[in-house]
């Protein structure tokens, strides 16, 4: 974090300069009136960690004193736009709301007033103990579930926790809101996480999985599908809306939400009936491919349809279009798995890919290898 001091700043004309965004007009009642009237201007620059260890978007603030004024787009920085939760900064270390200690309900839950009175951290953390301990006893500890949130940094602790109460039920917000469920089918088909790439030079189909790049993924996204359009890639879009991506799409798959695992082996029966798929490749690095096949053979074309809603034919055109790559695909990152069949929604379409053997050639997906033990998450 760099400090620059401003020039003949003072108190009325750091006011005035405040730009009029809603979080931080909204902010503003709560650090006016700490901010030192005496104190000059300084302005420097940080990043968001709201989403924890990525993007670290850029944020040019001001401060007066020890009170940050306002915060804004450091326009340097290549993620130099930032999202409401980093305009909201303000509100979130000023808001005289905010948790800063323990609070005890005194009430019972339900009552008109709970009667919060402040307790001393190990007060609270005796209480919280006492409680695991009594419930683990009188239920046993498979009762219990450790969720932990963002960010993402307390999760080995509350994993241990987890293992040393005994219980195997651990969770995240990724399991629920991020996309946890997509990872675990990543690593279960390809061995580590992947959720896709772009259209190189030399791609000749491409398949984007229920996600909207348009709109959730930075511009540079969009200027690359609209280029692989022109030059004659096949796009065939799997998404139940019809999205800006969509209308790009050479063939567009609507399946009804939280059946896209009937789909994805939809098409890998037409790959597989139809001599499509890189058997080479397949005997080589695939595990359990036959067992896979046998059990596609149930998913027909019509069955299919019937249990998807996407008409027979183009599932018999999307999986023939693709199968004419090399084929990159992009995954979401999140919606896909948040079904009672979500893992296994995002392992069927990550299927298709790799059984046309599209890893790691020209044109296919490229996976990168970064420093050996580096992650970023648990």
């Amino acid at each position: 974090m760099s400090i620059q001091k401003g020039v003949g700043l003072k108190r009325r004309t750091i006011l005035k300069s405040i730009p009029a965004l809603s979080a931080v007009s909204a902010a503003g009642q709560f650090f006016t009136g700490t901010a030192q009237a005496q104190e000059g201007l300084e302005y420097g620059y940080t990043i968001c960690d709201n989403c924890n260890q990525m993007p670290m978007c850029g944020i040019r603030f001001q401060k007066q004193g020890n009170t940050i004024v306002s915060v804004g787009n450091w326009k340097e920085h290549n993620g130099k736009l930032l999202c409401n939760k980093g305009l909201a900064t303000l509100q979130r270390l000023y808001n005289p709301n905010r948790l800063l200690y323990p609070m005890k309900r005194t009430n019972p839950k339900g009552s008109e007033d709970p009667g919060f009175v402040r307790i001393s951290w190990e007060e609270a953390l005796a209480a919280i103990a006492s409680n695991l301990k009594a419930i683990k006893e009188k239920y046993g500890p498979e009762k219990i579930l450790v969720f932990c949130g963002d960010p993402k940094e307390p999760r080995p602790a509350a994993m241990r926790l987890a293992r040393y109460l005994g219980t195997y039920h651990y969770a995240t917000e990724s399991s629920v809101a991020c996309r946890k469920g997509s990872l675990l089918a990543e690593q279960l088909v390809y061995g580590s996480e992947y959720s896709g790439g772009g259209c190189g030079p030399k791609t000749k189909s491409y398949m984007v999985m229920a996600t909207n790049g348009a709109w959730s993924k930075p511009h540079g996204w969009w200027n690359m599908i609209n280029a692989a359009k022109k030059r004659g890639v096949n796009i065939i879009v799997i998404d139940s809306r019809r999205t800006k991506t969509a209308e790009l799409a050479t063939v567009h798959l609507q399946p009804r939400q939280g059946t896209d695992a009937a789909l994805g082996a939809g098409i890998c029966r037409v790959l597989f009936e139809e001599g499509l798929y890189n058997k080479e490749f397949c005997d080589q690095w695939v595990h359990g491919v036959e067992e896979y096949r046998s059990y596609c053979k149930d998913f027909t074309p019509e069955k299919t349809e019937e249990l998807t809603g996407v008409p027979a034919e183009l599932v018999v055109k999307a999986a023939r279009l693709y199968a004419q790559g090399p084929g990159s695909f992009a995954l979401t990152s999140q919606s896909l798995s948040h079904s009672t069949n979500g893992v296994n929604n995002a392992r069927a379409l990550l299927n298709i890919p790799a059984i046309l053997g599209f890893v790691d050639i020209p044109g296919g997906a490229l996976f990168g290898v970064g420093p050996k033990g580096y992650i970023v998450h648990d």
